[in-house]
């Protein structure tokens, strides 16, 4: 079972940070962060659309130019907003990177820069347009928080990552069960859970089979 750190690892600094990042790099299999484009163009890893909760400053990331973005610091830390390249960067090449995609009309930006790298590549999105638009060749992981209150609500968002393409699916990890997991398995598709809390639920969730666990705190997993 695959061991993903999100935004690097949320318990151990900043997410989405180059320090988070590299701090997290021994631990995980895998690191996630959340890409989205700032107002000048440039590719930027922050999670939130607004700079209000994270920064002191109070503005939508997409209307921000990158020269003041970098000069901002994040969640009361030193820590500064990075770009995708710097992030890549830093990451050892032995250390797979998820790419949350927070909006579509990314693909040929993120893929003049990945392709600079040669980390492994897995990139998700809550939004099926942006995954739509992701070259067939990379791994790409629908994530999903409900069941859209539908009985056959699972399937649905199976049938989902299937016409997405999809070799993987990203469920928030209540919604697991070793029977769905097992179906996800049926179709091809690799199970990431997110985002679970505890030593006990990762024990749980590797019981049922699931493929990856994304954690705030990579300790849980031992």
């Amino acid at each position: 079972m695959q061991l993903i750190g999100h935004r690097g690892g949320l318990a151990h600094g900043p997410g989405n940070t180059i320090e988070t990042a590299t701090r997290a790099a021994p631990y995980v299999d895998m690191i996630e962060i959340d890409v989205q484009r700032c107002g000048t163009g440039e590719l930027v890893v922050f999670h939130d659309t607004t700079l209000d909760r994270l920064t002191a400053v109070s503005r939508p990331v997409a209307v921000t130019d990158w020269d003041t973005l970098s000069t901002l610091t994040v969640d009361g830390s030193d820590a500064q907003i990075p770009l995708l390249s710097d992030v890549l960067s830093a990451i050892p090449i032995g250390v797979g990177v998820n790419i949350e995609l927070k909006h579509a009309g990314m693909a040929a930006d993120l893929e003049r820069i990945v392709s600079k790298h040669e980390n492994e590549i897995l990139y998700s999105s809550f939004v099926p347009q942006a995954l739509a638009e992701i070259d067939g060749s990379y791994n790409r992981g629908y994530l999903f928080s409900d069941l859209w209150e539908r009985p056959d609500g699972w399937s649905s968002r199976l049938d989902m990552a299937e016409g997405l393409g999809c070799t993987a699916i990203h469920p928030e990890y209540t919604l697991l069960t070793q029977e769905r997991v097992a179906q996800a398995h049926e179709r091809g598709l690799a199970v990431h859970a997110w985002t679970v809390p505890s030593t006990e639920m990762a024990r749980k969730l590797h019981s049922m089979g699931v493929d990856g666990i994304i954690v705030d705190d990579w300790d849980v997993f031992e």
